[in-house]
């Protein structure tokens, strides 16, 4: 079924018909629990995921609010969790991936299983419609910020030096 939700990019796509494809079931069953893993970059996107990744996981939160509203009263929940800086396979393709030390203090995906457990398993009668899960020490990502700020600019354009951006 992952399949159907992404694109190799991790990009959401056609969760409609995979909601659609349970709903009926789980409505006539008295309810259920459906749970997107979407990205804090929902709420705050900025340069490191980029516009496209953060409207995309924007429209997936969205989308699981309108579910949520539209068929609580069916004894639909619809769960939204939303991970922060996560040290996952997708940082190295970052212009400077973040360093073992780095990721130590990310959230780690055994956290973001972890919400997803909890949220599935609390009694029917209560939601956790969005559950940020976010690292305790947030790290220093000024550097990374600016790198991807000049990342594909003209060749024209004031870049700093990498020393400069705090590579």
């Amino acid at each position: 079924m992952a399949d159907a939700v992404t694109t190799p990019d991790g990009v959401p796509r056609r969760m409609e018909p995979v909601a659609g494809a349970v709903l009926s079931g789980m409505i006539e069953r008295g309810g259920g629990t459906i749970i997107t893993v979407s990205s804090l970059a929902a709420v705050t996107p900025n340069l490191l995921g980029g516009a496209a990744y953060g409207a995309a996981k924007a429209g997936v939160r969205n989308f699981m609010s309108f579910l949520h509203t539209t068929f609580r009263g069916e004894g639909i929940r619809a769960i939204t969790v939303l991970p922060g800086e996560a040290d996952t396979p997708i940082l190295d393709g970052r212009a400077r991936p973040p360093a073992p030390e780095e990721r130590a203090n990310m959230v780690q995906p055994i956290d973001v299983a972890r919400a997803v457990h909890l949220a599935a398993t609390l009694p029917a009668r209560t939601v956790l419609q969005e559950v940020v899960v976010a690292p305790t020490r947030q790290r220093d990502t000024s550097g990374d910020l600016e790198i991807s700020r000049w990342l594909g600019a003209p060749d024209n354009a004031k870049s700093p030096s990498a020393e400069e951006a705090g590579a």
